[in-house]
């Protein structure tokens, strides 16, 4: 299998924005609303006045030909080139590093398993990254995603293709567009490209797509939630219910229970992020965060 990159070029020069979809197979918003942007820019309802649009639909293709989340290692950790390939996403490393090193802007579309709406992660850190998250018309964010790890960022544990873009000095977010199935994922997922490119002057703001745009949302509308551990689960641990992302907990509130007959608690007021009630022995099960202010 191929990895297909499509590119537009202005005459004008500009910055370079690239579009991921399907890192993880089973996510079809992003393929879905990259094709539909594709299509847009050839039948001339979105016009690029300047700079450099690379896409690349299916990142993952053989995985997205079976509809799983990966391979045999999940391509959105542990991204970086590698001397020795051992697994089939291993090969995949150096095309997908290859691109976001000729990068300025990235915009990696996902989806997620558990219920719940669209929301982006961010690194929190970078200004200019949150100005730019802030023009996607998402109003749910999520930072911290290194800090949960444990790593601080200095690991490549926790390293996908936002993590690796910003050792290359872009700016970049990953948004989730939904619940796998949700109607409007791809719909979020176009739209939001088509922001990102009025943010950043690329689009001719003459042409009916960019007329269709809403403005973003006001700053009183923002929710914002910083991740403060990752938990993986153990085998014969069940969830206390069918818990949907950034459902709410209050302090001692029971999360799950486990094989030997504890219980796991919320250690603090805060919030379920991405919760995985089908998640392997060993895997990563859930996200617990903290509501937090909007970091400016």
């Amino acid at each position: 299998m191929t990895v297909k990159t499509v590119v537009y070029q202005a005459l004008e020069t500009g910055p370079a924005l690239t579009i991921l979809g399907a890192v993880h197979g089973n996510e079809r918003c992003g393929p879905e609303a990259i094709k539909r942007l594709i299509a847009a820019l050839d039948g001339g309802e979105a016009v690029l006045r300047r700079g450099t649009l690379q896409m690349m639909p299916v990142v993952n293709p053989k995985a997205y030909a079976q509809n799983v989340r990966f391979v045999e290692r999940n391509l959105n950790r542990q991204l970086y080139p590698k001397d020795e390939k051992r697994h089939y996403e291993d090969h995949l490393d150096p095309i997908v590093c290859g691109l976001l090193d000729r990068t300025d802007v990235l915009l990696d579309l996902h989806s997620f398993a558990s219920p719940g709406g669209p929301f982006i992660f961010l690194s929190g850190k970078n200004p200019r990254e949150l100005a730019y998250a802030k023009s996607l018309g998402v109003t749910d964010f999520v930072y911290g995603w290194a800090e949960a790890y444990g790593s601080g960022g200095d690991s490549k544990e926790s390293q996908g293709t936002t993590e690796y873009a910003r050792t290359r000095g872009a700016m970049a977010v990953t948004l989730e567009c939904g619940q796998h199935l949700n109607a409007d994922a791809a719909e979020i997922g176009y739209r939001a490209i088509l922001m990102a490119l009025r943010h950043l002057d690329m689009l001719d703001p003459q042409c009916s797509a960019a007329a269709s745009l809403d403005q973003p949302a006001e700053a009183g509308q923002l929710r914002c939630v910083r991740m403060k551990s990752v938990y993986y689960r153990d085998e014969g641990a069940a969830f206390s219910r069918p818990w949907r992302h950034f459902d709410a907990v209050m302090k001692g509130e029971t999360i799950a229970s486990l094989a030997g007959g504890g219980t796991l608690a919320a250690p603090e007021d805060g919030f379920i992020v991405l919760p995985k009630e089908g998640a392997a022995t060993g895997g990563e099960w859930f996200y617990f965060g903290t509501a937090t202010s909007y970091p400016e």
